[in-house]
């Protein structure tokens, strides 16, 4: 060996842009200083904790804005030797994940904001939130899988149909204690969905979320459901998924995938409910059945709000 060969090569980063992320995320990230570690790596979306054990995901390009993520311009996560438990540093404006021999150096100072502001539905009148529900409802019957709220598959095993019972039950229960708002009966309810099913967001969970979006509406009928569902998360966080619990609490501040808030957006603007089909497709293509899961529990939300509203 040389001299120069026995001299350590210094190790040479990889600096990568955020092009836009959360508004809420980007300003606490400003001033952010600590350890955290990355949590789950996935071909399009790593997951990090940050040195508050905050859940936060960085998306690749083409990934639509979502509450608590950041877009990166990376095409994919493939390749940069990314993995579980790996360390991570914030300093202001700064994420560098600490990957052996090329570290990776993310920038996020300039990136655009993204804002999910949520819009009401408040001045929407009962009927046309009926029609828009039903037209909601056949599209996700149309194009949405089957495995998770909407039922087994043709082809499913005795476990996955189970599942699929207690997933119709839990829904029922889910409604019925909406009609009554009863915070025992809703905590039941909650509970019989949270964490039920497969998967990094399983089913109840998605579910839960489409209905805690509507319920955290400006003027919901179902504004008591929020305060149960967080304080059920709280005494309750290893019952599902780091990923789902961090959707779930997002929801209950009315906080959601843009595509989801599209589609409430063409409802508070009273639009033909043919202009829906666009931006439903798009919610369907979230995951394998969670964009069908999400959307059937916003279906549900919407159904409750009108009949809760018709007897007022």
């Amino acid at each position: 060996m040389t001299p120069e060969e026995s001299i350590p090569r210094a190790v040479r980063q990889a600096d990568l842009t955020v092009s836009s992320g959360d508004a809420a995320l980007l300003r606490g990230l400003r001033t952010a200083a600590g350890q955290g570690r990355v949590h789950s790596v996935f071909t399009r979306v790593v997951n990090v904790l940050t040195p508050q054990d905050t859940l936060i995901s960085l998306a690749a390009q083409d990934a639509s804005p979502a509450p608590r993520t950041l877009t990166v311009q990376v095409a994919d996560w493939t390749g940069r030797g990314l993995e579980a438990g790996q360390c991570v540093t914030f300093e202001p404006d700064v994420l560098t994940l600490h990957v052996p021999r090329r570290p990776l150096r993310l920038t996020v100072e300039g990136a655009l904001e993204w804002d999910p502001e949520t819009p009401a539905l408040s001045h929407v009148p009962a009927p046309e939130l009926a029609s828009a529900a039903a037209r909601l409802e056949a599209l996700n019957q149309r194009y949405g899988p089957r495995g998770g709220m909407l039922g087994a598959a043709p082809d499913a095993g005795p476990m996955d149909s189970a599942v699929a019972k207690a997933l119709a039950d839990g829904r029922t229960r889910l409604m019925a204690a909406g009609r009554t708002g009863t915070p025992d009966a809703l905590r039941a309810a909650i509970l019989s969905l949270l964490g039920l099913g497969p998967g990094l967001t399983p089913a109840g969970d998605d579910f839960l979320t489409g209905y805690a979006l509507v319920a955290a509406l400006p003027g919901s009928a179902l504004s008591g459901f929020a305060p149960v569902l967080k304080a059920v998360l709280a005494e309750h966080p290893d019952r599902t998924t780091d990923l789902a619990l961090a959707t779930l609490r997002e929801a209950a501040d009315g906080r959601a995938h843009a595509e989801l808030l599209d589609v409430l957006r063409l409802l508070a603007e009273r639009a033909d409910v043919r202009h829906l089909d666009a931006p439903v497709r798009k919610v369907l293509a979230i995951g394998h059945t969670s964009g069908s899961d999400t959307l059937s529990g916003l279906i549900a939300g919407l159904h409750l709000e009108e009949e809760l509203r018709g007897s007022l």
